[in-house]
Formats: C-alpha cells, sequence, structure tokens
C-alpha cells in the first residue's frame, strides 16, 4: 500500500509509529547547523568538490587541528594518572591513607565526571568549544597545580574532584571536533591518533616521573609530578583559547573557498556540525534510541576493565616481582600496546569500512589475557610468562576510541550527539568509579575479582557487538523502504567511507542507480538541517 503525502518546501519527511512516512517541521532557519549559515551567504560557485581540493583542504584541516587536539587530550591524560604515577612513591604513606581511600581517590574523578556531564552536554551546544575547551583546561592545570599542596586524603579528595569536573567535557569535545572536520571515513584513524595519546601519557608519564623520582629537592617525588604535569598544562591552555577555531566556518586558517570545501566534505557524512540551540526534542529521542543505550553499555563493560588496570597496573606489575623504578618503566609498554593497536585497527577499519568486525576482534584479545593472569601464578620465576599476558591485555585500550568512533558515525543532529556523549560518558564515569572497587588491597597480588569482572564485561561486550550491528543492519533496511515511499532513490552510495579518489566513479554509479529508479535527485540536501539519524530517511547507518 502505497502512502502519498504532499511535500512542501521546509518539511522534513520521518516514520510515524506504523513505520510510514509522514511530515514534520524542518528547523526554522535561525535554527539550522552553523555550516548553512555559512553557506547560506558563500557568494563563490557552489558545486562537487573534486579529489584535489578534497586532500589540500584534509591536509591543511590535519597539520593545524591534529596537533592542538592532540596535545589537549595527552595533557589530560597525564594529569589524570599522576595519582598512578605517585602510589609508588609512598604518597599514600604520606597522606596517611587507609583501607580503600586510594582506590576513592581514583574514582573520585569519575564521580565529578557523572555530576558534570549534564552541564557539559549542555554547554557543549550553547557555547562555543573553543573556549569551553581551553577554560576547563586551564582550570584541571591549576587542581593539579594546587593538589600538590594536599596532605590528606580530605585534601586530595577535593582537588580529585576538581579535576575531573574539569575534565569532563574534554573526550566529548575531541568528539564534535572530529566529527565537525572529517569523513567517516577519515574519523577512526584521526580519533584513534588523538586517543593515542593515552598511550603516548603512559610513555613520557613514566619517563618524566623516573627523572622527577631521582630529582634531588625539598619537594617529595609525588608533589614535583603533580606541579610539573599541572604547570604544563597551564602554560598550554592559555594560546590555546586563540590557536583552537569555534568551526571550520570561522577557521582563521582556510580561506573562504576552502571553508566551503571543508563543509563539503563533511556534508556526505548527515551528521551536521554545531547547532547553538539546545532542543529537548533531540535528546528525548536520543533516550529512546536503542543503539544509543547499546554504545553506552559498550563503553561501561570496557570501563569496567580500563579503570582497574589504569588505576592498578602500577601495582600490578609490581605484584610480578619488579621494584618502584622497575614498574615505572615496564608501564611504558602498555603504552606502546596501545599506539600500536589504536593505529592498526583505525587503518584496518579505514581500509574494510567495517568498525563491529574490527571491534569484535579486538576485544578477544583482552578476554583471552583476562583468563589467562586469572589463572597463573605469581612470583618473580613467573616475571616474563606475566608481563607477556600483562601486555596482550593492554590491547583494551584501542576499544574505547573504536566505540565513540561507531557511535558518533551513526548519530545526528548536534544536541542529540552531546547528549549521546553524556550518556558514554555516564556509562564510562560509572566503570570507572566501579573497577577500582573490585581491585581489593587484601587479594594483592591475584586481584582475582577485578580479574573476574574483566572477564564478565569483555563476554558482555562481544554480545553487544553482535546485536547492535544486527541492529544497524535492520534500520539500513528500513531507511531503503522510507527513501522509496517517499518517491527518492532506494539505493544509495555512502561517500563518507569512500576515499575522494573514488568519488568521480561513485558519483557515475549514483547516477546510474537514479535513473534505474525512475529519479534525477540531489542527494545529502539536508545534511546541515540539524535532522537526527532518525529523522532524516537518507542517513546511513555504518557497520
Amino acid at each position: 500500500m502505497s502512502h502519498n503525502i504532499e511535500e512542501k518546501p521546509g518539511d522534513l519527511m520521518v516514520e510515524d509509529v506504523e513505520g510510514h512516512p509522514t511530515k514534520t517541521a524542518a528547523a526554522p532557519a535561525g535554527e539550522q547547523d552553523l555550516a548553512a549559515a555559512f553557506l547560506a551567504r558563500y557568494s563563490g560557485e557552489q558545486r562537487e568538490i573534486t579529489d584535489e581540493e578534497n586532500r589540500r583542504v584534509r591536509w591543511k584541516i590535519d597539520r593545524y587541528i591534529m596537533p592542538i587536539v592532540c596535545y589537549i587530550y595527552f595533557c589530560q591524560q597525564l594529569d589524570k594518572a599522576t595519582l598512578s604515577y605517585a602510589s609508588v612513591f609512598g604518597l599514600a604513606t604520606d597522606a596517611h591513607l587507609v583501607g580503600q581511600q586510594y582506590s576513592w581517590l581514583s574514582s573520585i574523578v569519575y564521580f565529578a565526571q557523572l555530576v558534570f556531564q549534564p552541564l557539559s552536554v549542555y554547554a557543549l551546544v550553547r557555547f562555543p568549544v573553543n573556549y569551553w575547551i581551553s577554560g576547563c583546561f586551564l582550570a584541571w592545570g591549576s587542581s593539579l597545580c594546587i593538589m600538590a599542596g594536599m596532605k590528606n586524603f580530605a585534601g586530595l579528595a577535593v582537588m580529585r574532584f576538581f579535576l575531573g569536573g574539569f575534565e569532563a567535557s574534554i573526550a566529548p569535545s575531541m568528539l564534535i571536533l572530529t566529527a565537525m572536520y572529517w569523513t567517516r571515513r577519515e574519523q577512526p584513524l584521526r580519533n584513534n591518533i588523538w586517543y593515542s595519546m593515552n598511550g603516548i601519557s603512559a610513555i613520557l608519564g613514566s619517563l618524566l616521573t623516573y627523572g622527577l623520582g631521582h630529582a634531588k629537592s625539598s619537594l617529595r617525588p609525588y608533589e614535583l609530578i603533580f606541579l610539573t604535569c599541572g604547570l604544563m598544562s597551564v602554560a598550554l591552555a592559555i594560546p590555546t583559547f586563540w590557536l583552537l577555531p569555534r568551526h571550520p566556518a570561522t577557521a582563521r586558517f582556510l580561506s573562504d573557498e576552502d571553508k566551503y570545501i571543508a563543509l563539503e566534505r563533511i556534508r556526505m557524512n548527515n551528521t551536521g556540525t554545531q547547532n547553538t540551540n539546545f532542543r529537548w526534542d533531540q535528546v528525548r529521542e536520543c533516550l529512546t534510541d536503542p543503539k544509543c543505550w547499546m554504545y553506552m553499555c559498550m563503553v561501561f563493560c570496557i570501563s569496567i576493565v580500563s579503570g582497574g588496570i589504569s588505576s592498578f597496573g602500577p601495582l600490578i606489575l609490581k605484584g610480578f616481582g619488579l621494584n618502584q623504578f622497575q614498574t615505572i618503566l615496564y608501564n611504558m609498554i602498555p603504552g606502546a600496546v596501545a599506539i600500536t593497536s589504536n593505529i592498526v585497527t583505525a587503518l584496518v577499519i579505514t581500509k574494510t569500512k567495517y568498525k563491529s568486525p574490527v571491534l569484535f576482534v579486538a576485544s578477544l584479545f583482552p578476554l583471552a589475557a583476562a583468563a589467562a593472569l586469572y589463572k597463573m601464578p605469581r612470583g618473580v620465576a613467573y616475571k616474563n610468562e606475566l608481563l607477556a599476558v600483562y601486555f596482550v591485555l593492554q590491547v583494551y585500550q584501542c576499544i574505547t576510541p573504536i566505540i565513540f568512533t561507531w557511535s558518533f558515525s551513526n548519530t545526528a543532529g548536534h544536541t542529540k550527539k552531546t547528549t549521546l556523549t553524556g550518556m558514554l560518558y555516564v556509562g564510562l564515569c560509572v566503570g570507572n568509579i566501579a573497577a577500582p572497587q573490585l581491585y581489593k588491597t587484601a587479594e594483592s597480588p591475584y586481584y582475582h575479582t577485578g580479574l573476574t569482572a574483566n572477564l564478565a564485561c569483555l563476554a558482555a561486550l562481544t554480545g553487544l557487538i553482535v546485536l547492535q550491528t544486527l541492529y544497524m543492519r535492520y534500520l539500513n533496511a528500513r531507511n531503503v523502504e522510507r527513501r522509496r515511499a517517499l518517491g527518492k532513490t532506494g539505493e544509495l552510495v555512502d561517500f563518507s567511507l569512500e576515499a575522494s579518489g573514488n568519488w568521480e566513479k561513485l558519483r557515475q554509479e549514483q547516477r546510474a542507480k537514479d535513473q534505474a529508479e525512475g529519479h534525477v535527485e540531489q542527494h545529502n540536501t539536508q545534511a546541515f538541517d540539524d535532522l537526527t539519524d532518525r529523522q532524516n530517511e537518507d542517513f546511513i547507518y555504518s557497520l
């Protein structure tokens, strides 16, 4: 049975609860994406961009934006990990920490991020993202400097809470910036590059800690660690206010023509860039979208793994029979594993265009390693075997950025995207709050409770990946039928996952598909209307 609905300019065609096409009002002109506002006043020729233009502008963006994103995330990860480094230099003894107080110092950062997530979601819609990031950057660096003067659990806990609160927006902001500047094909590698700063911070942080631990100073080694890392963040935050652009349309390093090309590159994502109007309808849609909840559960599962290992990693290594300085140096190897696994998985995703199979296989490595570590004996005699298994476990560090990339590439509407970041970070915070509590000091050096939780969560993660993939396939098949019901071409080429060198050939293929279904139409015309992925029948979900 066909459903013929008269479509007026400005109307959007969506589905009713029975799956029939129906109409809803488009966002008013003043509430559209910032990209739409720029394109409306752009006086140059509006055309299909070429491979050469795409490559030229992408190189400019890579060269300018990526270093800024990387040093911000590097500092965040380094500053958050300072507690872990300080733990091997007598912090617990000097601050008179007892029982689970060290674990709570690890967890309180995530309590703060949990509390601050609603503010983060709202701020990332309403405020210029560059100023918000820079302000948070400056504030958390200052908090870490002050922490160097704290001498007891209460003082440390208060400053760790502030540190976590100011860091709450950073990774969500990085995801928004990546989606704002790069196509869905390019996002996995860029996301994994900046996320690899986690590994680089582990390597450089270990070297820095090793050096500061040997420094002759009136300050304790952990005080030097807090002060040095905090001052570095403060020093970098100040120029970031001016260096980081708010949006591709306001980027000083791009000409007007380059800005047009930058936005046309992103058009094919169908996820938009930024809209400063906070839309409650998109919040409601996000909270009722099954795929958003599945992504949140995935992040929770891997955060149980990462939260415990990141907080107790040095102590686990120490339990293998290493002294404090060997522990610091060996802690660099997980950083190298993280960098390698992040880049390798991103390159495989870029080549194959599929995220879910790569994510599934990557999850099997830490699952096998956690099972082996649970069973193996401890002690100096087994040091080499234990270290090998522990380093395989570190492959878990590539899983979170893949989930982030997959979730963001499958979500459209700016408020919905920022709400999704809030959901993802609720999962991340809850996982990281719970995880250190599962590593009980009394169970050292085996930590069986923590490893059992790792096994359960990694098994659940693999199941969620399969379920989410099947749901994405269903949504894509449904959108084909929606487009045909609206008199449009059903089969669309997803240019956002293709290399620009193939675009001209694929454009010809798309025209052939249009003609085969009796249409001549422009595609991705709603990309900057601030539609959600559910509202936009042209949206193609990435598998």
